[in-house]
Order: structure tokens, then sequence, then C-alpha cells
């Protein structure tokens, strides 16, 4: 029978990065789009599904699944299609972008956008200055040399690598 794919989230969060990865498969989902700010990810339903009460939530079949990441790697490889290479040493080299874009390049996002959040009076211009200088830093010594090479970061073509990075 068909498959049920269901994800929590809306379009304002990480849940997009899922969506984005739902649609290059092309597959059939339903989106349920919970907004964290208006209590929506803390109703008894839903922190049964995910008891940290963040989004987004993948329910496939039953399975539940929480985490961008992950999520996107089980969609990918549960789902036939060229977001995942077969091959051994692309798949490390997808971690490994993946792994760069949360660890070293989202953080300084978050503080960007978190400095944003507060009233104009309230900005910590300093901060925001360091984490700009600190994103063009790795930009230009890390994403903008590999993609120099070609237009994709793995020589295969456009990968769950791209969409996990561009996602960030």
């Amino acid at each position: 029978g068909q498959t049920m794919l269901r994800i929590y989230g809306w379009k304002k969060s990480r849940a997009v990065r899922c969506m984005w990865v739902l649609e290059e498969l092309g597959l059939e989902y339903e989106q349920i789009p919970l907004n964290p700010h208006a209590g929506e990810t803390r109703t008894p339903e839903y922190l049964a599904l995910n008891p940290a009460g963040k989004i987004p939530t993948l329910v496939h079949d039953g399975f539940v699944l929480s985490e961008t990441v992950a999520i996107n790697w089980y969609l990918a490889s549960s789902f036939p299609g060229t977001l995942l290479p077969a091959d051994r040493q692309a798949q490390a080299r997808i971690q490994q972008w993946t792994s760069w874009a949360l660890s070293d390049l989202e953080p300084h996002l978050v503080g960007i956008m978190r400095e944003g959040r507060r009233p104009s009076e309230q900005i910590d211009a300093t901060r925001v200055e360091a984490a700009h200088a600190e994103i063009h830093k790795l930009l230009e010594t890390v994403l903008e040399p590999q993609l120099g090479r070609g237009e994709w970061l793995l020589p295969s073509g456009f990968t769950l690598a791209d969409l996990n990075v561009a996602a960030v």
C-alpha cells in the first residue's frame, strides 16, 4: 500500500530542510505546520512523538524520528535517488560536509539570528560583527575552494551534502 510520510514543523524552522529532501525525492507527504512560539510543540500528543518538544519530527508508517540530519539521511537512504550515492567514501564526504555545516557554520548564523530578535537597543553589534567575520572566513577558506573545483560538493553531482550545507 501507499507509504505514509508525515513531517511535523513549520517552514520557518529547520523542518524546511526535511521538506526539501521530501520534495527532491518526489515523495508524497503530509506537513503538520506546528508553531513552537504558540506552544504547539508542547502538547501531550506532540511530546509523545518528540519528548524534547522540538521540530521537526518525521513519522513514516509508525517509525518516529527527529533531528534534521538523521531525518534527511533516513529519507535519502530509504527512497532511492541521487541524494545519497552508494559509494562509502561519498557517504563519508556527505557526513563530513553536514558536520561542518552544523558544527562550524550554523552556530554563528544562529547567534546573528538570536541577536536580531532582541530590541534594537539591546543588540550586541560586536557579537554580530564577529559572527559575520567568522562566517566569511569559513566560506572563503573551506567552502569556496571546494566549490571552485566543481559545481557541487561531491563529483557525482547534487547530493545531501549540498542540500544540508545550503539549508544551513
